[in-house]
């Protein structure tokens, strides 16, 4: 509704209350007017139009005596009334108010009209009806917009009292399971709905309910049979508007969930009769509502894709690391999965567990730039090639630098051979001054490569290889770092024997609780 067109609806809803409330009969009338408001245009009391104003409202400062004059300006004074009553003989009152924020005066005059009949003729009276009808229409009309108007707060309310407790809820979750399971139990509940379920482009259809439900519960959804469902979610897949309609009795809503890639889901609840039928707010809600957790569901996904695209990318630049020096193939994925062990053990938060993981996935990435007749010589290294299989951490750090974002990686990268004493490379750091994911690295790689058989020795035992790490503790390993780690892997061997025997295919259970103690 346009300005114009609302402020000529309240100017003919003041008319009516004033006319509506002024009446005759018995020899007497009494008629109200409202002047002086700034927003509305005067409409002053019956008396003055018929005696004073030749029926002309716009005529009252001209032709209005001394006190409707003074009413118009908001500033009425008895004292211009002679024992109450005006020029014409009238009595005569007048109040200040307020209407749309500034001030008005409420006006009443009460007295037979000059040349009036005494009592009110039939026709006048069915003229008062139409004035009281046509006011208590009017206001009906003003409670229901009154109501509408609540209605429709009260729904954004909901919507953005919603989409607050959701963005609080999911900040913290990267599952895009979980995130659909929070909104669409809690749209559940808004529609008053016992469930809603979303269908899927392929048919299959998942089901959340508005409160838990008991262990053994049987799943169900709106109240459609297999063709109906079909039916009414295809409507909302191929338009993408909410729909509404009654099936079995029951009022159903149907709604779209766009999701990554424009994939249309339908979200679709029910309520039974005696909840009242989903009206244009429910619409609305649950329209906006999943247009905002469908974005935070397709940004989770693609979040989750791009993951996934990089760890596959990771894993294959690994695989080919390792293919290209076959005396220790698997050294990379174990190197990660023992520095996510490790990191564990050592309280470091699961975030950045997951970074220490892939730098210990990637800690060898250099070594693709080393030649192979020195990276798989079957026998001892003369100094000159020993200095070129040092640059391999310069290396892996210069190939992963452009990515900015690998940061944490970068260290574990590039310092994964500094040693506590300083004798390390490829900067000669001393103790601290190694990052932690650099020295949890280096530990893994060390135990890792003496687990391991190169073609000039044959692998050492767990035992040996620890042995030998707790030797160099202090100058060459870091012991803080190889303690969290013999404990780690002790705890791995333990809790999950058949996987450890998959990955590492050495020594006994008995040794490495004995090693490791």
């Amino acid at each position: 509704m346009s300005t114009q067109t609302s402020a000529s609806t309240d100017q003919g809803l003041l008319r009516d209350l004033v006319g509506g409330l002024s009446v005759s009969g018995d020899g007497r009338t009494l008629s109200v007017g409202v002047v002086g408001s700034a927003a509305y245009a005067s409409q002053p009391p019956g008396h003055c139009l018929d005696a004073c104003l030749e029926g002309d409202p716009g005529a009252a400062l001209m032709r209005g005596c001394e006190f409707l004059r003074g009413a118009l300006r908001n500033a009425a004074d008895v004292a211009q009334l002679c024992d109450g009553k005006c020029s014409k003989g009238f009595r005569a009152a007048a109040q200040v108010t307020s209407i749309a924020g500034s001030p008005a005066t409420v006006v009443t005059v009460e007295g037979p009209l000059t040349g009036g009949p005494g009592r009110c003729s039939p026709v006048d009276l069915l003229g008062r009806l139409d004035d009281a009808a046509r006011l208590v229409q009017r206001i009906g009309q003003m409670l229901e917009e009154n109501a509408g108007f609540a209605n429709e707060i009260l729904q954004n309310y909901e919507q953005l009292n919603l989409i607050f407790d959701l963005t609080q809820q999911i900040a913290n979750v990267t599952d895009v399971r979980e995130i659909e399971k929070v909104l669409l139990e809690r749209v559940a509940r808004l529609l008053s709905s016992d469930a809603v379920c979303v269908v899927a482009a392929e048919g299959a259809c998942r089901t959340y309910f508005a409160q838990p439900q008991p262990d053994g519960a049987v799943s169900r959804g709106p109240a459609l049979n297999p063709a109906e469902l079909a039916q009414a979610a295809d409507f909302v897949r191929r338009t993408r508007h909410v729909r509404v309609a009654v099936v079995g009795g029951r009022q159903v809503i149907a709604a779209p969930l766009v999701r990554l890639d424009d994939k249309v889901e339908v979200v679709l609840a029910d309520r039974s009769a005696g909840r009242g039928a989903f009206s244009a707010g429910d619409m609305m809600l649950i329209e906006s509502v999943l247009a905002f957790g469908g974005q935070i569901i397709s940004n989770t996904e693609l979040h989750e894709r791009m993951h996934r695209m990089l760890l596959e990318v990771t894993r294959a630049l690994v695989a080919a690391i390792d293919k290209k020096d076959h005396y220790t193939s698997g050294h990379s994925e174990r190197g990660g999965f023992l520095t996510r062990l490790t990191a564990q053990e050592l309280g470091v938060p699961p975030a950045q567990q997951q970074t220490m993981e892939w730098a210990g996935l990637l800690h060898d990435v250099g070594k693709i730039g080393i030649p192979e007749e020195i990276l798989c010589k079957p026998g001892k290294l003369t100094p000159e090639e020993w200095e070129v299989v040092k640059q391999h951490p310069r290396m892996g750090y210069e190939i992963l630098q452009p990515i900015a974002s690998l940061g944490v990686i970068l260290d574990g990268v590039l310092y994964h051979h500094e040693y506590p004493d300083g004798s390390g490379y490829p900067e000669g750091l001393r103790g601290d001054q190694i990052p932690l994911v650099a020295r949890i690295v280096h530990v893994v790689d060390t135990f890792d490569a003496l687990t391991s058989t190169r073609a000039y020795r044959r692998a050492y035992s767990i035992e040996r290889a620890i042995e030998i790490i707790r030797a160099e503790e202090g100058s060459r390993i870091d012991t803080e770092v190889a303690e969290a780690f013999f404990r780690a892997l002790t705890r791995y061997r333990r809790e999950n024997p058949a996987d450890f025997a998959a990955r590492f295919s050495i020594g006994s259970e008995k040794e490495c609780e004995n090693a490791c103690a």
